[in-house]
């Protein structure tokens, strides 16, 4: 039996399709507390444009070799008493239609790549919303008002990058809070999507409005919270407007990803002393103690309409370069998967 997965061919100074290749190989025979799993499902994500370069934060994705991410598959074959044919699990073992795993000492999203987790499919869910509705990106949005800073009621919350996935499910826990939500996307089709869609307060196109003239608009009594996805331009027009004594919360800066990643200016810094701020990087694994209450909140939210959630699934593993490169392109529209 064989089987394909990408592998990066060079680390490449600006992202395109031509870095990846399509590999077939045959899928050696099981050995014992072995399974084999055929991916449904995988997830991309900006970040993994920074595992494409050596000495990032992240580890490196190797050079021919088989790539990781998030995915959700099925178990096809078993000789571990741990897992039987059918069940569904997830992984770090993306960007393969097949992988072999002895299954052990899974922690979500921080495990080894084969490391892999049962997964019970609630009714009126699908194995792939562990990817998207229940995914990273919108662990991300949910802990950044739930759980890393105390928000009140009437205060006003900004996001950028709001039709992203993190954006998309941080503004809406928002609404649910009670916040008034303020918005920056890349499109006039985004915007009025956010705006008719999700409910989100002011919407404004940051490709027609610079940041500075838009936040003054549509923070009348300031800014109470930040969660900065994309750019430190936006964070940078945020901080005068920032009320004395409140947070910003940076989880991405996917403008930089696929630029050098740095940051080549950044003003206003004073603010943050004279208002008494609080800049807080905001990583979603320091919240895993809470997982259990985000799983609960959005099932409970998304099976009774209070929140909606939109994805795109791009079909066949060929395709999942191009579904990488679109998120800096600016051409893709909530949670990307690809279909395996």
């Amino acid at each position: 039996m064989k089987t394909k997965q990408i592998q990066l061919k060079y680390r490449p100074k600006k992202i395109s399709s031509d870095c990846f290749k399509l590999v077939e190989s045959k899928i050696p025979a099981l050995k014992k507390n072995q399974v084999l799993v055929e991916n449904l499902y995988m997830s991309v994500d900006p970040y993994m444009r920074l595992s494409m370069e050596d000495g990032a934060d992240l580890d490196a994705w190797k050079l021919n070799s088989a790539l990781d991410g998030p995915s959700i598959g099925i178990v096809v074959d078993s000789k571990n008493k741990k897992f039987k044919e059918g069940d569904i699990v997830e992984s770090m073992s993306g960007w393969q239609e097949h992988f072999i795993s002895e299954g052990d000492g899974f922690i979500p999203y921080i495990s080894l790549n084969t490391a892999i987790k049962k997964r019970i499919v609630p009714n009126g869910l699908n194995a792939k919303d562990y990817l998207g509705l229940f995914g990273i990106s919108s662990q991300c949005g949910y802990f950044a008002v739930n759980n890393a800073t105390k928000v009140n009621k009437g205060e006003t919350f900004v996001v950028s990058s709001g039709a992203g996935n993190v954006g998309m499910m941080a503004s809406q826990v928002a609404k649910i809070k009670g916040m008034r939500v303020v918005s920056s996307t890349g499109s006039n089709h985004k915007a009025e999507w956010l705006k008719d869609n999700l409910g989100i307060d002011f919407v404004f196109n940051y490709k027609e409005q610079s940041y500075e003239e838009a936040l003054k608009k549509g923070c009348p009594d300031g800014i109470d919270l930040v969660l900065e996805c994309a750019s430190a331009n936006h964070m940078s027009a945020c901080m005068p407007l920032m009320n004395v004594g409140k947070t910003i919360l940076l989880t991405g800066l996917i403008d930089i990803y696929d630029n050098g990643g740095k940051v080549k200016d950044f003003q206003n810094l004073e603010f943050l002393l004279y208002s008494y701020l609080t800049l807080k990087s905001h990583v979603f694994m320091d919240y895993l103690d809470y997982y259990d209450n985000f799983i609960k909140d959005v099932t409970s939210w998304y099976l009774s309409d209070k929140l909606i959630y939109k994805e795109e699934i791009v079909e066949g593993i060929e395709n999942a370069p191009s579904a990488l490169v679109s998120l800096f392109e600016g051409k893709s529209h909530g949670k990307v998967l690809v279909s395996i």
